[in-house]
This record gives C-alpha cells, structure tokens and sequence, in this order.
C-alpha cells in the first residue's frame, strides 16, 4: 500500500503546545518524517515560530497581555513566556533541533520576510526545508531568490482546473484542505509534477482513503496515530 510522508501539523500539536520546541521534539520522537510550522518576522528581521502574528502573553508580561511580533525585538521575544512557561522560538531553533531528522515544512504567515527566510535556509544547509503559503507569491519569491528551494501552494478550496494555478509558476506540493481532496484532484496534481499534501487530517480511516488516491503527505495534529495507521505494532 501506498504509505504517505506523515508530517507533524505545528509538532505534535494534540500533546504539547503547538509551535514550541517541546512540540517538536515530541514529533520527532513519535518519528514522524516532517514538522509544520508557521512563521513571522520580528522588528529586528528574526524569524519567529508562531501561529498568529500576536502573541498572547502570560499575565504579568506587560502589553494587555497581547503584542505584535513584528513589533518586538529578539531580546523583548526572548523574555516572552507562552502557556505553560514555553519559550517562543525562533526558526534557527528548529532548525537546530531537527537537524537531518525530518523534513521541516515552513509555512510563511507574513509579507516582507522572504528574503530573512531565503538566508536562513542557506544557514542551514544540511536541514531539509520546504517553504509553502496562502500567498502563492511568497514561496515564489523564496525560490526566486534561492533557486531550487522546493515550495507549496496552500489551498482551502476546491480548484476546478489545478493546472491552471500549478502551471505558471510549478509549486513541489499543493497543500489542500483534506475535506476538498478527491481522486481527480489528485490525478490532477500530480499531471502537473506537484505532490499533493492533505491538511490537516486526523482520521486514520480517512488518512487511508486519502492514500489509496494517492495523496503525498498527511499533515496532522496526532502524527502517532497517523502512523499507527499505517505501521500497525
């Protein structure tokens, strides 16, 4: 049977915080073959691992209790303290965390910083790193910017002719909402020479439907039993 990549949805999101390190180790012990994340630029041009571009803080740090990440500084982000007392990350962390581990899948949340995430991958040459976003331009312009950076088209919704948005610009992998998945679309990707990665999926049932289509990779919140699904014990 077919088997597809199981890809950590911002770590192993179900057991630990998402998007903190502790996220990500745990993904990697449940050895997953990707982590997901989300990242934001900092004032000072750093690359921040958060979902939403405000971070809402601890009671006690200050700013009403919520604050912009473009709006602090590496030294204000590193004083940050999320739920649960987790540090928030930056990319170089990951990065050095996962190592040659897994594939690390960056998932770009804000304009502007295509450029910081192009140098960082060139820091980190032995990391395998894929850039993917909502806005089709900026994984575009990564690559642009470091050719053969490979990059995602994310979608949340169902496109008649995928040839159509696959075609001028030739994204590695189309990211598609899981419940907007069928075999044509599928077919359809992968005549274009784009893999088709579902997100964010957490139902072994459909988990093996999806691989019977062909789908490339599962994004999810419970990599465990998305690989339970498929290395039963």
């Amino acid at each position: 049977m077919h088997i597809p990549v199981i890809i950590a949805h911002r770590g192993s999101s179900r057991e630990c915080h998402e998007n903190t390190l502790a996220a990500f180790a745990r993904a990697l012990e449940q050895h997953v073959d990707g982590i997901e994340l989300d990242v934001h630029g900092s004032a000072d041009g750093h690359l921040v691992v958060h979902h939403d571009a405000i971070l809402q803080l601890e009671p006690g740090d200050g700013a009403g209790g919520m604050a912009a990440i473009r709006e602090l500084t590496l030294t204000e982000l590193r004083a940050v303290r999320l739920r649960g007392e987790h540090p928030v990350p930056l990319l170089d962390d990951v990065f050095e965390l996962v190592g040659t581990q897994a594939t690390v899948y960056v998932e770009v949340k804000a304009p502007h910083i295509e450029a910081a995430v192009a140098a960082l991958l060139d820091r980190h040459p032995t990391v395998r790193a894929a850039v993917h976003s909502f806005d089709h331009r900026i994984p575009a312009a990564v690559r642009a910017l470091r050719p053969g950076t490979a990059i995602g088209f994310l979608s949340d919704s169902y496109c008649i002719e995928p040839a159509g948005m696959l075609r001028p610009t030739a994204p590695d992998a189309l990211w598609q909402y899981t419940a907007l998945i069928d075999e044509a679309l599928v077919i359809a990707a992968h005549e274009r020479g784009a893999k088709v990665i579902a997100w964010t999926e957490n139902d072994p049932v459909r988990a093996r439907h999806l691989a019977a289509w062909g789908v490339d990779g599962l994004c999810t919140d419970v990599p465990a039993t998305m690989r339970a699904a498929f290395y039963p014990a």
